[in-house]
């Protein structure tokens, strides 16, 4: 179904959406891509998750994870759609302007919430999984934030995500904080906004804000594409978070690689 919204763009963007941003730790845009450019690129996620190789959030890998699946993902998929996409101008450039810092694209997946045996996703923040000190560390704004692009409408009924507005502010975070209700318990009786998004629309959310989902209720896969984009001075720490795989660099250094790039080189 056609998106109806106003397109938001970078020219368009108010003070207000990016003091709303830096004060509640997420924002949502009813639309940022055109009806075409989301046919294009569902077409392209759809057959990377039906190609099999793919990763998945279950009790397989989290014991808290009762049945079902939370989410199934295609890392870094080599598609060219899906890459223009993750550094889209309009995309990056608003990025750049809610954060006020050079970002880099540290990753992009394709993420499936399954319409079958579907499970809530739950409270949690992304800064333990993450092995950097970035701007949050270093007392400004500017730290690394998700841009989540919905690909199909995503009712409330189809699993979309809730914030937990200001939960970014406080104490630094620290490995056992991915259960974040747990080591405080305050943030779980502070509002909770919900974001229901149609196809085109996205959210933004910083590293640090407490974020979930409901389960997928309905009979279509919630199909998304998640991008990561961190400050450009961020640093490889590897006493930080909890993510395994080859970085490519030496604890200390920036991801200063053509497999970071610069968002604003795509602009």
């Amino acid at each position: 179904m056609s998106n109806p919204a106003e397109l938001t763009t970078p020219e368009n963007l108010t003070d207000e959406a990016v003091a709303a941003f830096r004060a509640n730790g997420f924002a949502h845009f009813p639309k940022v891509l055109t009806d075409d450019e989301v046919a294009e690129c569902l077409r392209d996620a759809k057959d990377w998750l039906g190609r099999g190789e793919k990763m998945a959030w279950d009790k397989s890998v989290d014991e808290s994870v009762v049945d079902g699946t939370v989410m199934e993902w295609v890392e870094s998929p080599q598609s060219a759609a899906l890459r223009r996409l993750a550094l889209h101008p309009r995309i990056t450039a608003i990025a750049e302007k809610l954060t006020g810092a050079k970002l880099r694209m540290f990753r992009s997946e394709i993420v499936r919430k399954p319409n079958d045996k579907s499970s809530v996703t739950p409270p949690h923040i992304d800064a333990p999984y993450w092995p950097w000190k970035s701007g949050a560390d270093r007392g400004w704004p500017g730290a690394s934030l998700t841009a989540w692009v919905a690909l199909t409408d995503v009712p409330v009924e189809r699993g979309c995500m809730s914030f937990v507005p200001g939960s970014h502010i406080g104490p630094e975070p620290t490995p056992d904080d991915w259960d974040i209700f747990a080591t405080r318990p305050e943030l779980a009786w502070m509002q909770r906004i919900t974001a229901p998004l149609r196809a085109g629309g996205m959210t933004f959310h910083h590293e640090r804000v407490v974020h979930m989902a409901g389960a997928n209720l309905t009979d279509t896969d919630r199909v998304s594409l998640g991008t990561v984009y961190i400050d450009a001075d961020t640093v490889f720490d590897p006493s930080y978070g909890t993510a395994e795989e080859d970085l490519g660099v030496q604890p200390g250094q920036r991801f200063d690689l053509d497999r970071y790039p610069l968002v604003a080189d795509h602009q």
